[in-house]
C-alpha cells in the first residue's frame, strides 16, 4: 500500500508543475495579444554571480528593475536575461521595452518579441507534456 501512496504523490505533484507552466503560458499569451507596450525606465541592472558554466564561453546572468507609468500611476517589475560579458552601467536615461495587460497594468513583463514566443511555445509544451505523463503514471 505504501508504494500506490507513493506513487500518488510522485503523480500529483508533476500534475501541479505542469499546470503551473500552462498558467505561465496562459500570462505570456494574454500579454502577447491583448498587452499594450510603453518603454520602462530601468531602475536597477545588475550582474548577478560570475560566468555561467555553459557550453558558450563567456555568459552572464544580469537582474533587471523597471518602472513606468500608465494614466499617472506608476508600476514596476523585475526580469533577468543572459548576455555577454559588455556589462551596461545604469544611467537615468535607460529605458526598456515592456508589455503590460491595459485593464490590469500590474501583470506586465519585460518585451522581447521572438524570446517571449520561443518562451511560450516552450512553456506550453512542457506543460501539456507533464500533465499528459501524469495521467499515464
Amino acid at each position: 500500500m505504501k508504494t500506490s501512496n507513493r506513487s500518488n504523490f510522485g503523480k500529483w505533484l508533476i500534475a501541479i508543475i505542469g499546470v503551473i507552466f500552462l498558467i505561465y503560458s496562459i500570462f505570456l499569451l494574454a500579454l502577447t495579444l491583448f498587452g499594450t507596450d510603453v518603454n520602462a525606465k530601468v531602475t536597477s541592472y545588475r550582474r548577478e554571480y560570475g560566468e555561467r558554466d555553459e557550453v558558450f564561453r563567456n555568459q552572464y546572468t544580469y537582474l533587471f528593475g523597471y518602472e513606468f507609468e500608465v494614466n499617472g500611476e506608476k508600476y514596476s517589475g523585475t526580469g533577468q536575461r543572459i548576455g555577454n560579458s559588455v556589462f551596461l552601467k545604469q544611467n537615468d536615461t535607460m529605458l526598456m521595452k515592456v508589455r503590460y495587460l491595459p485593464s490590469f497594468p500590474f501583470i506586465n513583463s519585460a518585451y522581447d518579441g521572438n524570446k517571449t514566443h520561443l518562451n511560450l511555445l516552450i512553456s506550453l509544451i512542457v506543460g501539456v507534456g507533464l500533465l499528459l505523463t501524469s495521467r499515464k503514471m
